[in-house]
Order: C-alpha cells, then sequence, then structure tokens
C-alpha cells in the first residue's frame, strides 16, 4: 500500500510539472528542465507531451492553412496529400510541418525537411523520384465575394535516390519565384531584321 501511495505521488508531481511546464511562454527553467529530464518520458505514450500555447493570427500568409502534396516527378497521377483524411493531433502535425516547410523556403532551411518528406514517400509511391510540394489555401479577404480559396505553392522540390544517396533539387515556388531567371523566347527573323534596321 505504501509503495502504491509513493508511485501515485510521484505520478501526480510529474502530471502537475507536465502542466506548468509545456507553455514556452509560463514556464520557468527549472520546472521545464525538471519536467524533461525526469517526466517526459511518461508523458508521450499518454499524449500529455504536447504544448499548451495559442499564439495569435495577424492575417499574415503563415497563418493560412498548410499541407503537402507528393507525387511521382515523371509519371502523372493523384498526389498523395498530407493531412488527407487524417483528423485530430495526426493531422495539425502534418500541418505544422508543411507550414514550417512553407516558412523556411526562404531561409534555406527547408532542404532537410523536405528531402525527409520525399524519402518517407518512396514506399508510398513505389517511386524514387517524387516532387514535393508544400500547399497553402489563403485567408479570405473580409471584403472579397466569398469564393473557395485556390490554393498557392510556396515551396516545391524533386526528391530522387541516386546511387544510394538522396537528393534534393528546388524546383521554385512562391518564396522562390523572385530567385528564377527569365525565360527567354525566340523571336522571329522579320522581327530580328526589323530591330536592326531600326537601330541607329
Amino acid at each position: 500500500m505504501a509503495m502504491a501511495s509513493v508511485v501515485l505521488a510521484v505520478y501526480l508531481v510529474g502530471l502537475g510539472l507536465t502542466l506548468a511546464g509545456n507553455s514556452v511562454s509560463g514556464s520557468s527553467t527549472l520546472v521545464t528542465t525538471i519536467k524533461q529530464r525526469l517526466f517526459a518520458p511518461w508523458m508521450g505514450p499518454a499524449w500529455l507531451d504536447l504544448g499548451f500555447d495559442h499564439p495569435l493570427t495577424y492575417g499574415m500568409p503563415e497563418d493560412a492553412d498548410h499541407g503537402l502534396e507528393v507525387r511521382r516527378f515523371e509519371l502523372q497521377g493523384d498526389p498523395l496529400r498530407l493531412p488527407g483524411e487524417r483528423t485530430g493531433e495526426r493531422a495539425a502535425r502534418w500541418r505544422r510541418l508543411a507550414r514550417r516547410i512553407a516558412s523556411a523556403a526562404s531561409e534555406e532551411t527547408a532542404v532537410p525537411l523536405a528531402a525527409g518528406v520525399g524519402q518517407g514517400a518512396f514506399e508510398a509511391m513505389s517511386e524514387a523520384d517524387v516532387s514535393v510540394r508544400a500547399v497553402r489555401w489563403p485567408l479570405e479577404e473580409r471584403a472579397a465575394p466569398p469564393q473557395a480559396p485556390r490554393p498557392v505553392k510556396p515551396y516545391e522540390a524533386r526528391v530522387r535516390l541516386i546511387d544510394g544517396e538522396i537528393q534534393l533539387i528546388e524546383l521554385g515556388g512562391a518564396a522562390k519565384r523572385g530567385e528564377l531567371a527569365p525565360v527567354l523566347r525566340d523571336q522571329p527573323a522579320g522581327g530580328a531584321a526589323a530591330d536592326q534596321e531600326t537601330t541607329p
């Protein structure tokens, strides 16, 4: 009986520290350190290892809903959508990953995240050459007429397996559109000649 009481007391202390230390903005360093060192392994199986911070939204593009699309690079077909039909915390984690990839595109830190997503999708796609795309559904404008939001593509990359090594090639996206070179179009012969004649 005494042993059960001690175990229950230790568990309740760990639960209290978890609730007090999971808020990034409201927990002290001491509480967070004790919780992570002693009680964090107990909290994962019980789904108690989640934070309780709810940041405010400012209507920025990063505040919109995000998702991931993985498709075979050369073969056409329906993409693997993440989170897809998943709900709850599993879906929220995929959305957070997609948001992180989209926001990290301009910081040049999206490469390892996109490479991990592509590598993880090789088996599901039965293909070792896929494209990984972060998709964002922009927030609706208050003054705009109601309509279905059109998704935008903040980031896209090609992930493939070459000689046992993962290779990633960034394909652009909204965050990198300014870095892409313009496309040079061929001018008709007559137009080029006319330009040369009009040049003083």
